[in-house]
């Protein structure tokens, strides 16, 4: 039997989740900030040796604050790919907080991988794709 959900109005549990997806968006480009400026700030001070690896950090989470950013206005405006592209997002997410764990950082980890597992059950609900799909 197939559901019928009312496709005027976001899903609570979108709308949730959109809201966490806006909040990782900021705090990633916030952190991107910091991580730019702690690299120029070594450099001013004679100290390259992690220029390499500040620069590569600073421009995934950029780059990742931007993709979340994204998806978050696609998936308001009810694209499928910005739905898709911020569960896959949250994966690697999930992936990063299982590394985290086993290097020993078991909070940190466990509640990212807990704010991921939200985010993914909020787009990847029945009501979520049926809005998002317009059905």
């Amino acid at each position: 039997m197939v559901q019928s959900y009312s496709t005027d109005r976001m899903p609570g549990g979108l709308k949730g989740a959109l809201a966490v997806v806006w909040l990782q968006a900021v705090v990633n480009l916030v952190f991107a900030v910091v991580l730019f400026h702690e690299n120029r700030n070594n450099i001013d001070h004679g100290y390259t040796d992690d220029s390499g690896l500040l620069v590569t950090g600073a421009c995934v989470t950029l780059g990742t604050a931007l993709l979340l950013a994204a998806g978050a206005l696609g998936a308001a405006a009810r694209h499928d790919w910005a739905r898709r592209t911020v569960i896959a997002l949250e994966v690697l997410n999930i992936l990063g907080g299982v590394l985290l764990v086993l290097l020993g950082g078991t909070v940190s980890g466990l509640l990212g991988m807990l704010v991921s597992a939200v985010v993914i059950a909020g787009f990847g609900s029945t009501k979520a794709v049926a809005w998002v799909r317009r059905r």
